[in-house]
């Protein structure tokens, strides 16, 4: 009973959350499409390093929006709970309008923290929380680095398993600003989506998926609402057997 509390805590907590910023009307639309590679590389029944890197492209008209290079390593902690800390590379393109084609990159640096928890309500439905607070530093003109602000992630995804090879996934996430500079967009962004993930081989699988992307800008009255489509290749190389 605690945990379905809990969970109906987080989803009230995203609801409001989302419900407050769709309500503003400035909004800009956007059409994406990102290509992704995730490998898990095992290292024993504990441990296990993460590597994703992401292009992510606009599509009408085409032009880079943003590349990510995430790196986690991961440990389980029991009953369900696993933690880890990372580092992210960033690069976004600005401005951020497909129509302008001189564009120039800003890059941005994310120490992370993560903690996750895995609900497993039955044999084929589980429950999957996780928790993320990024520090993120933002290059300046000279070429340096200064910070910016903390950033705290909460994701909710629920996971079907029909079959062994087969998942089906939908998800919600919301984004919040914390630091003395975040004046107007506290909330920072709201994202939900759906996917289809199907792992035919041992170590390889490939995932297609939806997302939007509902992003509040500084002003705190303009929005982003993007609509993207994710292409996703698994890769898992297990070292523990090797």
């Amino acid at each position: 009973m605690k945990e379905f509390k809990l969970i109906a805590a987080n989803i009230f907590f995203i609801y409001v959350f989302s419900t407050t910023a769709i309500a503003q009307k400035k909004i800009t639309k956007q059409h994406l499409l990102w290509t992704r590679y995730s490998l898990k590389l095992k290292i024993s029944n504990n441990y296990q390093i993460r590597q994703e890197l992401e292009e992510r492209t606009y599509w009408f008209p085409w032009r880079q929006h943003q590349f990510v290079s995430r790196t986690f390593a991961e440990r389980k902690l029991g009953k369900g709970w696993n933690t880890g800390v990372g580092f992210t590379y960033f690069i976004q393109s600005l401005p951020h309008d497909p129509e302008i084609k001189n564009f120039n990159n800003r890059t941005e640096l994310r120490p992370q923290l993560e903690i996750t928890y895995k609900q497993q309500l039955s044999e084929k439905i589980i429950l999957h929380h996780r928790y993320w607070s990024e520090f993120r530093f933002f290059e300046q003109p000279n070429h340096s680095f200064k910070f910016g602000n903390n950033r705290t992630r909460y994701k909710f995804e629920i996971r079907y398993f029909p079959s062994k090879d087969l998942t089906l996934k939908a998800f919600e996430e919301i984004h919040i600003n914390i630091g003395k500079n975040i004046v107007n967009n506290v909330f920072d962004q709201n994202r939900y989506g759906t996917s289809i993930q199907y792992i035919p081989f041992k170590n390889l699988g490939f995932e297609l998926g939806y997302l939007n992307w509902f992003q509040q800008r500084k002003s705190g009255t303009e929005y982003y609402n993007r609509q993207i489509v994710r292409l996703t290749i698994h890769h898992i190389i297990n070292l523990k057997n090797n």
